[in-house]
C-alpha cells in the first residue's frame, strides 16, 4: 500500500513539473513573438495631401527701360533697390547733344504751341468778322439814306479803310523782322531766364533732399510747391526770351496777310461805294450792300463762339507730336515699381536701343511650377502652399495657388501644365530669381484617425489592419480615406483611438478573425472599457 502511494505521488510530480515547463515555453514563445513585431499607435488628428515641385521667383511685372535717340547721359543718382513711382523720371540725355532731329522737334514744339495758342485765345478773327459786319451795315445804311448824306458816310467809310489798310500793312511789313531788336530788351529776357533756371535748380536741390518724406510732410509739401512755382517761372521766362529771339510764326503772318487783304477789299468796296454815290443810290447797289451785309453776318456767326474745333484739334497734335519727339530723350519708369537693374552711369554716351534700367514691382512675388497632368484635378485656386528658399535657411514662408493654366506641354511623353503660386509674406531677402521648393496643400481633414501606410493591408480587395490586443493579432476591416507619403485616414466600427496596430512583423503567421477563432469583440462592446484597449 505504501509503494502505491508512493509512485502515485512521484507521477503527480511529474506532470506539476511538465506542466510547468509547458507554460514557461508556451509564454516564452509569447513574449518572443510579440517581441518581434513592430507596432504604431493610432492618432486622432489630421493628416494632409500634398504636391511638391519646383521653381523659381518672379515679379509680378517687370519692365527693361532703353534710349530711344542717341546723346550724353545727364546725371544718375538712382541705384537698384530704389523705390520709383509711375512716371517718375529716371535719366535724360544732356540737351546740348542731342541730334538734329531732336533740336527741330523742339523747335517744331516752340512753334506748334505758338500756333495753338494764338488760335485759342487770339480775337483777331473774331474782331475781323464782326468788324466786316458792321461795315457792311454801315455801307447798307448809308445807301438807304439821302444821296448827300450817303455820299458823306461813303466818302468818310472810304477814308476809315484807307487808314485801316495803312494800318495792316504797317503791321504787316513789321513781320519781316524778329519781335524785337532792342539789345537791351533781349538781355534783359535772357536774364530773367537764367535767374529763373537758377532758382528751378535750387528749389530742385531742396526737395530732392525731402523727396523721401512722406507725402503730406510739411518740409515736403513746401518744396514741392516751391519747384512748381520755380518751374513755371523759368517756363515763361525761356518762352518769352525765345518770342523775342524768334521771328513771327507762318500763321500769325498768315493772319496779317488775311488782314490787309480783307483791309484791301474794304477799301476798293469803300471806293466803288464813293464812285456810285457821288451820282446818287442805285437799287443795284442797295442790293448787293444787303448780299454783302449777309455774307458777314454768316461769317460773324461762325466765329462768334470761337475758333473751328477742326482747327484746334489739328493745332493739339502738332503739339503733342512735337512733345512726343523731344520725350524721347527722357526715360520715364512705366509703373510704381524697384529699380533691379541700372546699366548707365553719368556721362555716358548712348545709341537708341541701348538698356538703361530694369523695373520691377516686388510688391508681388509669383512662382511658376509644372504639374503632371495626374495631379492637375486635385489643383483649385486658393489652396495654401508652403516655400522653401534654398538661399534662405530655417525659414518657411507661405503662398497660395492664383492660376492654374488650360493647356499643357509635352516633353518625353509627359503631359505638365503650369501653375502660379503667388508669395503672400514676402519679405526683402527674396529677390527675383531665387530657387524655391514649393509644397502645395491639396486636402486636409481633422479630427480623424490615423495610421501608417505599411500597417494597411489588401486582400481580396479589403483593406485591413492588424490589431495588437492581449498579447493577440486580430485583423479588422477599414476603410481608407486622405492618404500621403507616410500615413493614411481610416475609419472602423471598432478601431479606436490609442489601439496598437501591427506595421511589420518577423512571423509568417496571418489570420483572417483572430487567432483564436471567431470575431474580434472588444470588452468595451459589452461593458467594459469604453474604448481602446487596457
Amino acid at each position: 500500500m505504501k509503494k502505491k502511494t508512493m509512485i502515485i505521488s512521484g507521477i503527480a510530480v511529474v506532470v506539476v513539473v511538465a506542466g510547468i515547463w509547458a507554460y514557461r515555453t508556451m509564454a516564452s514563445s509569447r513574449a518572443a513573438t510579440q517581441s518581434a513585431l513592430q507596432t504604431a499607435t493610432v492618432q486622432l488628428g489630421s493628416i494632409s495631401s500634398t504636391l511638391a515641385s519646383s521653381g523659381n521667383t518672379r515679379s509680378g511685372q517687370n519692365a527693361t527701360i532703353v534710349w530711344q535717340t542717341s546723346g550724353k547721359v545727364g546725371e544718375v543718382t538712382l541705384k537698384p533697390g530704389d523705390l520709383v513711382q509711375e512716371n517718375q523720371e529716371l535719366a535724360a540725355l544732356d540737351p546740348n547733344t542731342l541730334p538734329t532731329e531732336m533740336i527741330t522737334a523742339k523747335q517744331n514744339l516752340i512753334n506748334a504751341q505758338q500756333a495753338l495758342d494764338n488760335l485759342l485765345n487770339s480775337k483777331l478773327t473774331q474782331a475781323q468778322a464782326q468788324q466786316a459786319v458792321e461795315n457792311a451795315q454801315k455801307a447798307l445804311d448809308s445807301l438807304k439814306q439821302t444821296a448827300p448824306e450817303n455820299a458823306s458816310q461813303a466818302q468818310l467809310a472810304l477814308a476809315d479803310a484807307q487808314d485801316a489798310l495803312v494800318k495792316a500793312q504797317r503791321t504787316r511789313n513789321a513781320m519781316n523782322y524778329p519781335h524785337s531788336t532792342d539789345k537791351l530788351v533781349i538781355e534783359k529776357a535772357q536774364t530773367n531766364y537764367l535767374l529763373a533756371k537758377k532758382a528751378y535748380n535750387e528749389a530742385l536741390n531742396k526737395f530732392d533732399k525731402v523727396d523721401q518724406k512722406r507725402l503730406t510732410s510739411p518740409e515736403r509739401v513746401q518744396a514741392l510747391n516751391t519747384l512748381v512755382a520755380a518751374k513755371q517761372k523759368m517756363d515763361t521766362a525761356f518762352a518769352t526770351y525765345n518770342w523775342y529771339l524768334l521771328g513771327y510764326t507762318d500763321a500769325e503772318i498768315a493772319q496779317a496777310d488775311a488782314a490787309v487783304a480783307v483791309a484791301q477789299a474794304n477799301l476798293e468796296k469803300a471806293q466803288a461805294d464813293w464812285d456810285n454815290l457821288k451820282n446818287g443810290t442805285s437799287s443795284a447797289d442797295i442790293a448787293m450792300a444787303e448780299a454783302q451785309l449777309a455774307d458777314a453776318q454768316r461769317q460773324w456767326e461762325r466765329v462768334k463762339d470761337g475758333p473751328n474745333p477742326e482747327d484746334v484739334a489739328a493745332a493739339q497734335a502738332a503739339v503733342d507730336a512735337a512733345q512726343a519727339s523731344l520725350q524721347r530723350a527722357h526715360l520715364l519708369a512705366p509703373f510704381t515699381g524697384t529699380i533691379t537693374e541700372v546699366d548707365v552711369k553719368t556721362g555716358d554716351l548712348v545709341s537708341s536701343g541701348e538698356t538703361a534700367f530694369r523695373i520691377d514691382d516686388l510688391s508681388s512675388l509669383y512662382f511658376d511650377l509644372q504639374i503632371s497632368e495626374v495631379d492637375l484635378p486635385s489643383l483649385k485656386v486658393g489652396q495654401q502652399a508652403s516655400l522653401e528658399f534654398d538661399a534662405i535657411v530655417d525659414k518657411v514662408y507661405t503662398g497660395e495657388v492664383t492660376e492654374i493654366g488650360m493647356v499643357g506641354t509635352v516633353s518625353q511623353g509627359v503631359v505638365n501644365y503650369p501653375v502660379t503660386v503667388r508669395l503672400t509674406d514676402a519679405d526683402k531677402n527674396i529677390l527675383p530669381g531665387m530657387t524655391a521648393s514649393v509644397t502645395i496643400t491639396v486636402a486636409q481633414v481633422d479630427n480623424v484617425l490615423i495610421v501608417p501606410n505599411r500597417a494597411i493591408h489588401t486582400s481580396v480587395g479589403q483593406k485591413t489592419v492588424t490589431v495588437l490586443y492581449e498579447g493577440q493579432q486580430f485583423t479588422l476591416p477599414v476603410t481608407v480615406g486622405l492618404t500621403n507619403d507616410t500615413n493614411s485616414e481610416v475609419s472602423s466600427d471598432q478601431l479606436r483611438q490609442g489601439d496598437s496596430v501591427v506595421v511589420s512583423s518577423t512571423t509568417t503567421t496571418t489570420t483572417s478573425s483572430n487567432q483564436n477563432g471567431g470575431p474580434f469583440i472588444r470588452q468595451g462592446d459589452f461593458g467594459g472599457p469604453p474604448a481602446g484597449f487596457p
